[in-house]
């Protein structure tokens, strides 16, 4: 019996332990993509951080490795939501035409909101795409969900192409893609009325009603 309640207190000790650390991880990493929105990831640096969250900088490190650790993590996040966001509009109501411009209007309004470390997070997935190693590119996570409203689309008839839907879809997303580089080239360029544009624009090349 006192074995068990011994073990039971080293558990408990434990599992605070790891709820705090993983608490803490979460704060630091808060405060550095509050940094990074603000100054951008070139001009924050790990001590910047440090400072906000109230911690010493070696406490940084036993989190990440580095601030690139932090930017990789947001990326992942991003990669996430841009698979939810794809699936919620297209998945939702209205014409495939209204749905698809209804995605670049979101997207550009998302990318206005948070530029500051929109272009660091864009430059990360195209860093990742690279990769060898990766074995889950951002694009795929987006093209299964935009082929089967382009099947469903042409199914219904609002959409007049021929094309398989595989194909449309690829053209439908290296449009975005398009956009999405010219901008990460040019901080001027005005990616706000380009997105939706692309959108309509594909609509028309594929025949959408």
């Amino acid at each position: 019996m006192a074995g068990t309640a011994v073990n039971t207190g080293a558990t408990r000790l434990e599992g605070r332990r790891e709820r705090r650390r993983r608490e803490l991880r979460l704060h630091i990493y808060e405060a550095a993509r509050e940094l990074f929105r603000e100054h951008g990831f070139d001009a924050t640096t790990v001590e910047h951080i440090a400072e906000r969250a109230d911690v010493a900088p070696a406490t940084f490190f036993n989190h990440f490795q580095s601030k690139g650790g932090v930017l990789a993590l947001m990326t992942s996040e991003v990669v996430d939501y841009l698979s939810e966001t794809v699936t919620g509009h297209l998945d939702g109501s209205g014409t495939f035409r209204e749905r698809l411009v209804g995605l670049g209007e979101d997207a550009a309004a998302q990318i206005q909101e948070t530029q500051m470390v929109a272009r660091d997070v864009m430059l990360e997935l195209v860093r990742t795409q690279g990769r060898p190693d990766n074995t889950s590119p951002y694009l795929e996570r987006v093209h299964a969900p935009m082929q089967a409203a382009i099947d469903e689309a042409k199914a219904s008839g609002e959409v007049a192409s021929s094309d398989d839907a595989a194909f449309l879809a690829e053209m439908v997303l290296g449009a975005f893609n398009a956009a999405l580089t010219n901008w990460l080239a040019d901080p001027n360029y005005p990616i706000s009325e380009r997105l939706p544009r692309a959108a309509a624009f594909v609509c028309d090349a594929i025949g959408a009603k």
